[in-house]
């Protein structure tokens, strides 16, 4: 685990005019190859026009290869989509129904009467996340076949009532794609290569196979202390369905673009892939806002790599970004979005711990509401070392940068911010997590 610190610097909004909006994009990605250092893959395009586009770092540190503007990743769940779209086309051809219960696909699956597709679909099934398991990563390197992945999470209980939350399943679409080869007797890799990849003519993008050859293929990389290590090992028939494609950012472009004007999916299908149901989740995709500008995307996470992508229906805006070392693509991508949008963007820097006295120290400390929830944050002093109190992890170290600003030291570019009236008491918090402020209520 990387253990970079990071703060951020606000662009003056005076600076932020759009027309400027390419050196700000490159400074604020040079600043993320630098500090994060970030290695990837970024597009932004609207309309059809690329607006910004670069690669940074290596595909392969061993032979000193760079990224390209070709070079291909792993994209993890943002295979999800791609799954969510191939049911719909199914679903379109009458050869099965949202409404179906996963017990009409596997008869024996506890409560699978219970458990309907459009569930699978939107992670409301309450079936049982499998990397959360702890039968399941001794296995992830083994070649599984569809009913061994299955048994490892068949007979685990349920999260809830099936119907009635939400919880991120990558068991879910796991079993979807189980479903797609059912109903359409061939390997999802071969139905989503004739009805979806060779339908757009998309050049780069596949399921993925360990054995497989690719050109530009990028390795994976985890960053163990200051020295790099290839990232663990994983058989890409775990994630299958559920997040084991290969794509470069152009063409998860057209990818994007194919789907939202129809060219995959009815429009009808397009609108129920796009409702936001429980969670502001789709079949596949969040739908959530960004300065009010609505956004359609979503994240990817498999050893290695991080992806995201997101679209702007209203803007026609698409932004892109793949890494292979494990920095997050979705803060980068919001990033860019952020400087289109022409708002000020935060650009990281290695903040310098101070030393205060316990005294000073205990001025931080109690129990704040965060504003926006209504959960609350704790901060409290052990010894001379200040910490963010949780119930369900371990507690995080919180290191001053001055005496009204403290970090977070596990390195999630996570800051608070305080004020003191005259006497010191704290009148006011802010939580800074990237672009987003959170005001925080000291009780």
């Amino acid at each position: 685990m990387k253990k970079i610190f990071l703060a951020f610097l606000l662009f003056p909004l005076s600076l932020m005019a759009q027309k400027n909006y390419l050196p700000l994009m490159h400074n604020f990605m040079k600043a993320q190859e630098s500090v994060k250092e970030f290695s990837g893959t970024v597009l932004l395009m609207q309309k059809d026009k690329i607006l910004y586009e670069k690669a940074f770092g290596m595909a392969d540190r061993e032979w000193n290869v760079p990224n390209t503007i070709s070079t291909k990743y792993r994209i993890g769940s943002v295979t999800k989509q791609f799954t969510a779209a191939c049911i719909m086309q199914l679903d379109e051809q009458g050869k099965l129904s949202l409404n179906d219960k996963l017990s009409n696909y596997i008869p024996d699956y506890p409560k699978g009467d219970s458990v309907s597709i459009h569930m699978l679909l939107n992670h409301t099934s309450g079936i049982a996340d499998y990397t959360s398991l702890a039968a399941f990563w001794p296995k992830a390197i083994l070649p599984l076949s569809r009913d061994s992945m299955i048994a490892i999470f068949k007979y685990a209980p349920y999260d809830f009532t099936p119907g009635t939350n939400w919880n991120y399943s990558n068991s879910g679409y796991f079993l979807l794609g189980y479903i797609i080869e059912k109903v359409s007797g061939i390997d999802y890799s071969e139905y989503l290569l004739k009805n979806v990849i060779q339908k757009i003519g998309l050049k780069n993008t596949l399921l993925d196979q360990v054995d497989s050859v690719l050109q530009y293929r990028a390795k994976g990389y985890e960053k163990d202390g200051k020295v790099w290590r290839n990232a663990m090992l994983i058989s890409m028939e775990v994630p299958f369905s559920a997040g084991a494609m290969v794509s470069t950012v152009h063409d998860l472009h057209d990818w994007m673009k194919a789907l939202m004007i129809n060219k995959i999916v009815s429009a009808t299908s397009v609108q129920k892939m796009t409702t936001p149901y429980m969670n502001q989740y789709g079949y596949g995709l969040g739908i959530d806002s960004l300065f009010n500008h609505k956004r359609i995307g979503h994240s990817g996470g498999i050893p290695g790599f991080v992806s995201y992508l997101g679209y702007f229906p209203n803007e026609d805006l698409y932004t892109i970004a793949i890494s292979n070392d494990g920095v997050s693509a979705a803060k980068v991508a919001e990033g860019l979005a952020t400087i289109f949008f022409n708002k000020p963007v935060f650009v990281p820097y290695i903040p310098k711990a101070i030393k205060l006295p316990d005294l000073q120290l205990d001025k931080f400390t109690g129990t704040y509401t965060v504003i926006s929830s209504g959960n609350d944050l704790e901060i409290v002093r052990k010894g001379h070392i200040l910490y963010r109190k949780s119930k369900r992890s371990d507690d995080v170290e919180l290191k001053p940068e001055s005496g009204t600003r403290l970090f977070y030291a596990d390195g999630s570019d996570r800051f608070i911010t305080f004020e003191f009236d005259k006497n010191g008491v704290v009148v006011k918090a802010t939580l800074l997590n990237g672009i987003t402020k959170e005001e925080l209520k000291k009780k």
